[in-house]
């Protein structure tokens, strides 16, 4: 975008901030299946008093623990299964994480036979990267392990922006968006077909932002189209969130 003058002047930046760790003791409060295969659970805690998380895409780290753990034992923390996830909503003393049912792996299956009063630990987030600014267009991609993220960066869409939302996932799977932007909302089946969705958007004008994140899979072909259109891919975000195959070693499982 240009300022009053004609010269060129960025719309939004990107900012690092550090946020204080701290590990937390959480108590399953309330959950709900959303779809098949995506279930949210809601945490409470008196120590999620002061939890906050700054950016769309903070990632917190969860540990599977008894209810007996003790959190002052944090050498033994690291002993039982761990991973990261996008906090979903937080306020109040509670904390929402949306889990995946994918069947395998220790969270996807802690999630699917969870109940009230289970308890966990979490750790983090440790920072945020922060949008400054409101961007001039928004581009938001990704499978059902992105969707937290997108849901945060959709409630930052300015009025009437314009917003090109692409997300994988079965038909069943299909949830309700919301935003104020001027949003395209395309729902695809299959990794190719996100692929294929994300070249088809249209190329904007002006000083906009892209969020893309999925199976690692999504690096290349994102960061390539992102490049192709002039965009800097140091004022985008472009996330393989697990590997397919590897499970057990993503850095994200929801």
């Amino acid at each position: 975008m240009s300022d009053e003058h004609g010269s060129s002047r960025a719309a939004f930046a990107l900012v690092r901030t550090p946020i204080e760790a701290k590990r937390r003791r959480i108590v399953v409060a309330s959950i709900q299946d959303m779809t098949p295969s995506y279930r949210r659970i809601v945490f409470a805690s008196p120590d999620l008093a002061d939890f906050t998380s700054l950016g769309a895409d903070d990632h917190l780290r969860i540990f599977f623990v008894p209810a007996d753990f003790d959190l002052a034992d944090a050498e033994r923390l690291r002993e039982h299964p761990s991973r990261e996830y996008t906090p979903a909503a937080f306020g109040d003393g509670t904390l929402a994480l949306d889990f995946v049912l994918h069947g395998t792996g220790p969270a996807s299956e802690w999630a699917a036979r969870a109940e009230v009063g289970d308890v966990a630990i979490i750790g983090g987030p440790r920072g945020s990267l922060v949008i400054e600014g409101a961007p001039d267009w928004w581009l938001l991609a990704g499978d059902l392990t992105a969707l937290p993220a997108i849901r945060r960066h959709l409630a930052a869409v300015a009025p009437s922006t314009p917003v090109d939302v692409i997300i994988q996932a079965d038909a069943a799977d299909e949830q309700e968006l919301e935003t104020r932007g001027d949003a395209t909302i395309t729902w695809v089946r299959d990794f190719d077909a996100l692929v294929g969705a994300l070249e088809a958007t249209p190329a904007r004008g002006g000083d906009g932002f892209a969020f893309i994140a999925a199976e690692q899979g999504i690096v290349k072909p994102g960061r390539d189209l992102l490049i192709g259109r002039g965009i800097d891919i140091q004022r985008a975000v472009v996330k393989g969130y697990w590997r397919k195959g590897l499970t057990a070693d993503a850095p994200k499982e929801h």
